[in-house]
């Protein structure tokens, strides 16, 4: 009877142990359905000059059947600013696919997969985009803590180029060059990104350099704008404006309005514009207003 007893304790005691190790760990996706995401990255040119690329997800979209979210985008360099659309990403069983904006044509590329979550060492992947495939392999996956304290997947590559492990993923962050410049073959050597910040929902979860602070982002208790979403008359409120530059829905400069607190957004897309306005004193500020019609 007592080794009865003593199986039955040893066999309770192995299956728990396997239920523990089957617990699945968390995993913290890339471009969830909803919340807000900011990725800070600087990137510096060959030819010597710098600047910052701000990436955030916005609305989703829904292209050929498929629901995806809008990645735009602010560049913030020596004598230019202008915001875009970056592409529209998706996420499905730890992949990333995405379909790039062609502005030029006003279209969205094919899909591709951009990112997989589920290499393990000595696992290939192509990061060829629309070209000859070029692959590149993981050779170490380890487990980092971030800012918040939340423990994620860290994926190194090997490219191949130099014999350098110089591609790195987090899981739910992307690439350490920049959600938008994964390894690419077609832009080696034109310049090097480096993720400096990223948040979510407006807390910094990673960070390696100084956050971008070129323009204020500023919230509503510095700077109103009503109302919010607006069809026609916007009007900005806790500053005098000198200048204020109208940026639609995919980046396009459509509009600079001086010495008003009124803006007239009608007739633009329905979707997120961006206002960026400059006060009497000189400051610069960023504000998002949803158009609708």
């Amino acid at each position: 009877m007592k080794n009865i007893k003593a199986y039955f304790l040893f066999a309770l005691l192995m299956a728990g142990g396997f239920m523990q190790a089957q617990e699945t760990k968390e995993y913290y996706p890339l471009i969830p359905k909803s919340g807000e995401k900011q990725w800070d990255t600087r990137r510096d040119f060959i030819w010597g000059e710098s600047d910052y690329m701000i990436n955030w997800l916005g609305d989703e979209i829904e292209l050929d059947g498929v629901m995806y979210r809008k990645m735009h985008y602010t560049l913030d360099g020596s004598g230019y600013y202008f915001t875009g659309l970056e592409g529209a990403f998706r996420e499905e069983d730890k992949k990333v696919y995405v379909r790039g904006w062609n502005s030029g044509f006003q279209h969205f590329n094919e899909e591709m997969l951009y990112y997989d979550f589920n290499l393990q060492v000595g696992d290939s992947f192509n990061v060829a985009s629309y070209s000859e495939p070029c692959f590149i392999q993981v050779v170490a996956i380890e487990e980092v803590e971030m800012e918040d304290g939340t423990i994620r997947k860290k994926i190194v590559f090997n490219t191949g180029w130099g014999g350098e492990e110089n591609e790195t993923w987090i899981e739910g962050i992307g690439s350490l060059a920049g959600v938008s410049h994964r390894f690419d073959p077609n832009i080696v050597g034109s310049f090097f990104s480096h993720l400096q910040c990223y948040f979510e929902d407006d807390n910094l979860v990673w960070t390696d350099g100084e956050c971008w602070d070129g323009v204020e982002e500023t919230v509503e208790e510095q700077v109103g704008v009503y109302p919010n979403p607006a069809s026609d008359i916007v009007r900005v409120e806790g500053i005098t404006v000198a200048e204020v530059q109208v940026y639609n829905s995919i980046g396009q400069l459509v509009k600079t309005v001086y010495d008003s607190n009124e803006i007239n957004v009608a007739g633009l897309p329905e979707g997120v514009c961006q206002l960026r306005i400059t006060d009497a004193e000189g400051r610069s500020h960023v504000v998002r207003v949803a158009v609708k019609e």
